[in-house]
């Protein structure tokens, strides 16, 4: 019998863990898989962190993420975090650009810096972005080392008392009254908690909709790819418009190789996430780097894959069961929960214990979306240039 069990071992659902076990909660920590693996979304060498948001609310909330992923850094000795910059680019008054550059205007204490299109010609001639995009630089944005990462979290929440639960998939989820819950899992056995947190990323749906719960969550196959690069822009970088959503890194994981891929992605069966077709994808992402990238070869060398459950509006959720308030979710990340992961476990571990949280978690709420129109148009348009 647990006080509560947190169900999904990825960087959410382990920094909840651990922030449960901090306050002193009976907790176990449960994956459907053998730890670590590659097959949700925390998996890999690296995962951007940055304060570059369109809303200035998540810009506010990174920077309480820094300082607990610093403190992560400092009680185990470790580096988990290398200081690269991000270049957000866009066109100043248009979209996303511009929403990033307002937020970081309505938070004073976050730093950049805003390079017009004759300046981004001089300082990055390794690109071209054409005569009308902006960069907006973030100097606090760098690279977080994800296996590193979530080994120290399982390590810190073992240490203060947890029990981490590998290999064992859940079965059923049986509410049994306002304080008391049990999980039948495939092997045969069975757990009992009064309460529990869900953070089973693109599986989430398969737990919650037999509860009566139908949250509106897509998985999508994120294909990361590799580019060999030769004086390279030396940050991590973002551009979003109309026909395109792209991302990279600098080069970390393989020496002179660029990590680039498309924010975007096909809908995807989690257990079947391979056999997805990417061609599409790849076609996109090769005519892009051709035009735009002048010393990176736009045939990629690695290919890798994970996955992103995104909702309609592309931002977190974390809420309570309509009908169970002893089963709290936290889903839908859509591609940016690793950074996050300290403050939206922070979120959840208080939502399931009662604690007043240090934000406003009406944002998250599931019922911010009529799942009858349930569109996700960013999600279904075609990526072209």
């Amino acid at each position: 019998m647990f006080d509560i069990v947190v169900i999904g071992a990825g960087v959410n659902g382990s920094w909840t863990a651990l922030h449960l076990a901090k306050q002193g909660f009976k907790t176990a920590l449960l994956d459907q898989f053998p730890l670590p693996h590659t097959r949700g979304s925390s998996h890999g060498q690296s995962r951007g962190i940055r304060k570059a948001y369109p809303e200035p609310h998540l810009t506010r909330m990174m920077n309480d993420a820094y300082e607990q992923w610093h403190e992560l850094e400092r009680v185990n000795h470790e580096t988990l975090f290398i200081p690269t910059g991000l270049l957000t680019l866009g066109e100043r008054y248009e979209g996303y650009f511009g929403k990033v550059v307002d937020s970081f205007e309505e938070n004073t204490g976050s730093k950049y810096e805003l390079y017009n299109p004759k300046e981004m010609a001089v300082r990055f001639p390794m690109i071209d972005m054409g005569p009308k995009i902006w960069g907006c630089y973030d100097p606090s944005a760098g690279i977080l080392m994800a296996d590193k990462c979530l080994k120290l979290l399982w390590n810190n929440y073992q240490k203060n008392g947890g029990s981490l639960i590998d290999n064992s998939q859940i079965k059923e989820i049986v509410p049994e009254g306002p304080e008391k819950i049990k999980l039948i899992l495939q092997n045969g056995n069975v757990l009992k908690a009064k309460s529990i947190v869900v953070c089973a990323g693109p599986w989430t749906s398969r737990l919650l909709e037999p509860l009566g719960w139908k949250i509106p969550l897509k998985p999508i196959k994120i294909s990361v790819f590799y580019f060999k690069s030769t004086g390279h822009i030396p940050h991590n970088f973002y551009f979003e418009d109309e026909s395109i959503k792209i991302w990279g890194m600098a080069q970390h994981e393989y020496n002179g190789l660029n990590k680039i891929a498309l924010d975007t992605g096909p809908e995807c069966n989690p257990d079947q996430r391979d056999s997805v077709d990417i061609s599409k994808e790849k076609k996109t992402l090769r005519k892009f780097i051709s035009k735009k990238f002048l010393k990176v070869d736009p045939e990629p060398s690695i290919e890798e894959s994970c996955i992103y459950t995104v909702s309609p509006d592309f931002n977190h959720i974390l809420d309570r069961h309509p009908k169970y308030p002893n089963i709290v979710v936290g889903c839908g990340f859509s591609g940016m929960g690793f950074k996050m992961g300290p403050v939206t476990g922070e979120i959840l571990a208080n939502m399931v214990t009662g604690r007043k949280s240090k934000y406003d978690t009406q944002p998250f709420k599931a019922s911010r979306f009529d799942i009858q129109q349930f569109k996700a148009s960013r999600l279904n348009q075609t990526s072209s240039l």
